[in-house]
């Protein structure tokens, strides 16, 4: 008889009543007296999940502590819209699945990562300055049927969420309906989709809601007259019109914000977190300012006492339970191991069909296309981000760091990225500006890393203890077993 591995089946065991728990939770999503029943049940399998892998598990176990602070969002979500519950729940039950398959991957050495940024196009309706894409009103557009043919080569690496981003996604949204015809093939997947949302009307919004798996993410500069300065007159209160619709339709929207040193105090401040949850956002992402792109402005990019103050701020927001999922996206190493690009869990395609190992990266070290149409050495994209030395080395030089705090190649161990750029067949991207690995731009990220480097020394780890609920768990779950 086949022995059976223990550890195995417990994993095996809390997959099937997670599936359960998310199939139960979709039913809820219909009768709002099941709410609360459902959505302590669905908390309960979710942390439950957790017990059934081991402590070093650092795919799963790094999350524990943010998935047990959802609960607020989750209880919003459902209330406010449960259609979009629903699309999400879809999609979170992918999710488990896939990280049970990641993390038995990991242990063997392989590549698996979890999402992708594509750019559908580059080119944009907005001309904003330091833009990172360095998007114009022309440039490149992939298909609709060229998409179909990277999502289904990205689906085959294990990726669950279809990132995109751009130029504007939604300029190829009103010409052929691009994204919901996406997502409605691809419909157990969702597809985070970064906006300057001005393109975004109500039969767009209608569209959205119809789908459900789309989650718009639309960029904010902070309030209305940082926002303004930035893209234009008019844009925030266009934006904020843009939300209400996208609330209306029952869209899970969000915002993405780009952190810099004169808007840093204005984003990190709870008056902004508190409008971005009144106006309807039930996510956002934080980004610090990268000096690439159109015209960039090393002099703003943060400080290492601004990089501080936005972590601390996203960390209490989540201590305090706000009903808003938060990330960010340079301070969060400590919940996700450390650097997450270069295959480890995401990378990125350019509008052109080249790859990069990060979205920030302004280098490219190959083409999709080529994989395709079999004209390429590597025989699949698995395999190509497997073995390409570009994406090899960023995952060497990413195993050496262990400062969670400093999780950057790019910002944090820039020497790192620019020994990187040395292998074979990395080439400068379209973004990269003069001076970015050997100029002022050079010498102002070798600057702020050391000061971050210092800075970080001085600064406590953060807390990262469970709610005594869910910290007595494991405990009553041991006396169960025995």
């Amino acid at each position: 008889m086949m022995a059976i591995d223990g550890t195995a089946a417990a994993r095996a065991w809390s997959l099937l009543a997670l599936r359960a728990a998310v199939k139960g939770a979709d039913l809820a999503t219909r009768f709002p007296v099941l709410h609360e029943f459902f959505l302590g049940k669905l908390l309960e399998r979710l942390e439950a999940s957790y017990d059934a892998n081991e402590p070093d598990d650092e795919c799963l176990a790094r999350v524990r502590w943010l998935g047990l602070h959802l609960e607020a969002f989750l209880r919003r979500l459902l209330r406010e819209r449960p259609a979009a519950a629903r699309a999400m729940l879809r999609f979170l039950g992918t999710w488990a699945e896939d990280v049970y398959r990641r993390s038995a991957a990991q242990r063997t050495g392989g590549i698996t990562p979890c999402t992708v940024v594509i750019e559908p196009t580059d080119r944009c309706n907005l001309f904003c300055p330091g833009c990172y894409a360095k998007s114009s009103c022309d440039g490149s557009d992939l298909s609709y049927e060229r998409l179909v043919r990277i999502i289904e080569q990205v689906l085959d690496m294990g990726v669950t969420l279809i990132t995109i981003s751009g130029g504007e996604p939604f300029l190829r949204e009103r010409a052929d309906r691009t994204l919901t015809r996406l997502a409605g093939r691809f419909r157990d997947r969702g597809f985070l989709v970064y906006t300057n949302g001005t393109l975004i009307d109500r039969e767009i919004a209608r569209r959205l809601g119809r789908c459900g798996n789309i989650f718009p993410a639309i960029s904010v500069e902070g309030f209305e007259h940082q926002t303004d300065a930035r893209r234009g007159k008019g844009t925030y209160e266009l934006n904020r019109r843009v939300r209400r619709m996208l609330v209306d339709e029952g869209v899970m929207a969000g915002f993405s914000a780009t952190v810099t040193r004169a808007n840093a105090a204005a984003v990190a401040s709870d008056a902004f977190i508190d409008r971005r949850i009144a106006e309807g956002d039930l996510f956002g992402w934080f980004f610090l300012l990268q000096p690439i792109g159109r015209s960039p402005r090393p002099d703003l990019m943060v400080t290492a006492e601004q990089r501080a103050m936005l972590r601390d701020a996203v960390h209490r927001w989540r201590t305090e339970n706000r009903p808003i999922f938060l990330g960010d996206f340079w301070n969060d190493g400590h919940l996700v191991g450390g650097c997450i690009a270069g295959g480890r869990y995401y990378f990125h395609i350019y509008a052109n069909g080249d790859l990069s190992p990060c979205v920030f990266a302004p280098v490219a070290c190959g083409n999709i296309f080529d994989i395709i149409n079999g004209t390429s050495p590597y025989r699949s994209l698995r395999e190509f981000v497997q073995e390409h030395p570009v994406f090899a080395a960023y995952r060497q030089e990413q195993a050496k760091i262990e400062d969670r705090a400093r999780p950057c190649l790019l910002i944090d161990h820039p020497e790192a990225f620019r020994r990187i750029c040395r292998a074979e067949g990395c080439r400068p991207a379209r973004n990269m500006a003069p001076g970015y690995l050997d100029g002022e731009i050079a010498r102002a990220i070798d600057s702020a890393a050391r000061e971050w480097r210092e800075y970080v020394e001085r600064l406590p780890p953060l807390p990262m203890e469970a709610p005594p609920r869910c910290a007595a768990r494991p405990a009553r779950a041991r006396a169960r077993s025995a």
